[in-house]
């Protein structure tokens, strides 16, 4: 069915969940985040996945049905372009810290599908609590994308639902209709053309944070890229921790933009570099 015919709830939770077909011209899903973080990851070897109150987009789970969201758990990734600036200046802050992951489709198809366990987080330490949850059925991991609305909007516009460069009018109001929690997002995030790891599960143990865990297979296939104004070396400053091999790449906008940063017309660092 094509994005412009759905109609109902359902078919919509069927387009989006069909990530073979959104992700078939793809080669990577990229994840912006900071050295720091990646580093922690490589010791931790898993992937945190947060709930929608910790995101950015507030709407999101403000619309969303509450009830629903206590299981959902999700991690973003962009799969439509190699770097964006927009998610650089977003999640990769500050910039001298910031890195983007990029894991191959195949290899991403491969570890969602042979999740077996979603592990409970301390929110106080963020270490494993020991408790987990075992996938099956009704307890879930997968891939699946997400639409756009602008149906918050207060401007007088038509009212539409996006994917990608496919626009339907047919389904009003989709962020407030429970059964779509954890699929639409506002449209003033739509240049993110996100892709979920997602986890469902039946929180009756009240979870609230999770991570899934990350095979060898990830981490050797993964590119990890610095920021275009990463200070210092990347794999330097990894190698003081993480002592295992793993590929790195150079941002292509290396070299091609300068964003003046507060510190640079601070008087205590003008002193102290003539010195």
């Amino acid at each position: 069915m094509r994005f412009e015919d759905i109609t109902k709830d359902v078919q919509l939770i069927e387009y989006l969940d069909s990530v073979n077909d959104r992700l078939k011209n793809r080669k990577y899903i990229y994840h912006y985040t900071t050295v720091e973080k990646c580093i922690k990851m490589f010791i931790s070897r898993v992937w945190f996945l947060s709930n929608a109150k910790d995101m950015n987009d507030q709407l999101e789970f403000k619309n969303g049905d509450s009830s629903r969201w206590e299981n959902i758990f999700f991690a973003s990734f962009m799969s439509d372009v190699d770097e964006s600036i927009g998610m650089w200046s977003m999640y990769s802050q500050p910039w001298r810290d910031g890195v983007q992951i990029a894991i191959p489709v195949d290899i991403a198809k491969k570890w969602i599908n042979n999740i077996t366990v979603i592990r409970e987080i301390s929110c106080d330490n963020y270490q494993p609590t020991g408790r987990e949850i075992t996938v099956d059925k009704k307890n879930r991991v997968f891939l699946s994308s997400v639409a756009y609305t602008n149906c918050d909007n207060d401007a007088g516009e038509e009212q539409r639902l996006t994917w990608s460069s496919a626009k339907n009018i047919q389904i009003l109001n989709p962020s407030h209709h429970p059964m779509l929690t954890g699929y639409i997002k506002d449209s003033a995030w739509e240049y993110e053309k996100e892709i979920r790891i997602k986890a469902v599960i039946n929180n009756k143990d009240r979870f609230k944070r999770v991570a899934i865990d990350i095979p060898d297979t990830v981490f050797d296939n993964m590119i990890i890229t610095a920021s275009p104004l990463f200070e210092g070396i990347l794999k330097t400053r990894m190698e003081e921790e993480i002592k295992r091999d793993y590929n790195i790449e150079k941002s292509i906008f290396t070299g091609r933009i300068k964003i003046p940063s507060a510190c640079d017309n601070c008087s205590l660092k003008k002193t102290n570099s003539n010195n």
